[in-house]
């Protein structure tokens, strides 16, 4: 495993004024995310990413873990960004969206916001409830990393996708939807236009599921899934701080 794919923790001092959990997507690893916590690091936050059961290893290493283990690993870095003693934020891509939701559904009272890239919270292909029963059968389809409109760029991510695992996902997808009306912070969204992985329609249930009073959602017009590797991410990352720093801003008016 190279070290780009571990998890990382940036700490930025005692000025930091919140820390950031970031969560990665399925058969993907923090790599994609790295950028995004290099740029929060250099803005002054604190930035935890774990590294989800499973991941970054051969894809038939994947296959044997379930959602509630990558879940369990989203609430040690929930712990650990809280061990900074600061306010915390949530931010995922992919299936991270979805676990970053999950946190907020049951430990939101410990979160200040929720930053969702591509979030996936249903499956819209046709043929997606076959899973549990194909994986019986077919252990692994192709790989769906490296959705980039960047030519020269890849995503680090498994050469299979494991069905045993890819059925797991649509198990949290489903828990993960029903309980949207328990979010009620704030929440924002960046949607590409164009993704061959999760539908934007996606982004539309999120927005409409959620209580949160503040959400607030951005286009991605020329990137696609894995967006914070492709053109637009500077417009996540500098979006993430305006978020960041609107809703500090707000807490510390509602206290004075």
């Amino acid at each position: 495993m190279s070290t780009e794919s571990e998890a990382f923790t940036f700490d930025a001092g005692p000025g930091a004024e919140a820390t950031m959990l970031l969560c990665h997507g399925f058969t993907g690893d923090p790599s994609s995310l790295r950028p995004w916590g290099e740029h929060l690091r250099d803005a002054g936050y604190n930035v935890v990413c774990m590294l989800l059961p499973g991941h970054a290893l051969p894809w038939r290493e994947l296959a044997k873990t379930r959602w509630p283990q990558w879940y369990a690993a989203a609430e040690e870095g929930l712990d650990e960004a809280l061990g900074f003693g600061r306010p915390v934020f949530a931010g995922g891509l992919s299936m991270g969206g979805t676990l970053a939701l999950r946190l907020a559904e049951h430990r939101g009272a410990e979160l200040s916001g929720l930053v969702l890239v591509n979030p996936a919270i249903y499956d819209d292909k046709p043929h997606g409830f076959l899973a549990p029963l194909l994986r019986y059968v077919v252990p692994s389809v192709a790989a769906i990393g490296s959705d980039l409109a960047k030519p020269d760029v890849r995503e680090k991510a498994s050469d299979r996708t494991p069905l045993a695992a890819f059925a797991s996902v649509r198990q949290l997808w489903n828990v993960t939807r029903a309980e949207l009306p328990r979010v009620t912070v704030p929440v924002r969204i960046f949607t590409s236009a164009v993704d061959h992985v999760v539908h934007p329609r996606n982004s539309a249930v999120v927005r409409a599921g959620v209580r949160s009073k503040d959400v607030e959602s951005t286009v991605l017009p020329r990137s696609y899934h894995v967006a914070t590797l492709d053109y637009d991410a500077e417009t996540i990352f500098s979006g993430t701080v305006e978020f960041m720093t609107r809703q500090l801003a707000k807490t510390r008016g509602a206290h004075d």
